[in-house]
């Protein structure tokens, strides 16, 4: 007989890309927010704000600290009470906080916004359990969009622009507006209109 090529790591004993995919991850543990994030309607740049936000890879003071960048933690520069983080910012600040209820008001979401003892991804994962099919990735898609806005919003403060420092319901109206341009784009058609609403 002659030779012939063969790939092993595939039944059809033809080379793929998936094959060489899958066993370069074979043992890698999947991120349990991977789906979530990717999968979302948001746009590509706050997907991978949320992607880093999730692995604490935000250039938070704690993450300044750690790296030599200062010598000591900063307070939250919203509430002043807690230390800078990640956590803290998006979900555990008390305006944090307000801007979640206030947006799962408005959409009337049947779910819990975060406490303050919260992290990003146990409160994200308990939330968007609750949702089914392409209304999970709808709220998917609200989490990162709030999720950015507050992040934007710390990073007017810290960068000294007063003219974009908005209130708790400020930012939640600014929130759903957001969410409304995504729909009216034509993202998501069928998944997001679920958490678009008329509130002029």
């Amino acid at each position: 007989m002659e030779d012939a090529f063969a790939w092993p790591h595939d039944p059809s004993g033809m080379y793929t890309a998936r094959s060489t995919y899958d066993k370069l991850n074979q043992g890698a543990i999947r991120s349990p927010t991977a789906a979530a994030i990717w999968r979302s309607w948001a746009p590509l740049k706050c997907k991978i704000f949320a992607w880093l936000a999730v692995q604490h890879r935000l250039w938070t003071s704690d993450r300044r600290t750690r790296h030599g960048l200062q010598d000591n933690t900063s307070p939250c520069y919203t509430c002043l009470q807690e230390e800078d983080t990640v956590e803290h910012i998006v979900v555990q600040c008390v305006y944090a906080r307000q801007v979640w209820h206030t947006c799962f008001d408005s959409l009337q979401i049947n779910a819990l916004p975060p406490n303050d003892t919260d992290t990003l991804v146990e409160w994200w994962l308990r939330a968007r359990s609750g949702f089914q099919g392409k209304h999970k990735r709808g709220f998917d898609s609200v989490v990162i969009g709030a999720a950015w806005m507050l992040w934007k919003q710390r990073n007017a403060k810290v960068f000294n622009r007063p003219e974009q420092v908005k209130d708790y319901s400020e930012l939640a109206r600014a929130i759903l507006d957001e969410i409304r341009e995504w729909y009216n784009a034509g993202v998501g058609a069928g998944g997001l209109d679920r958490f678009v609403r008329d509130h002029t």
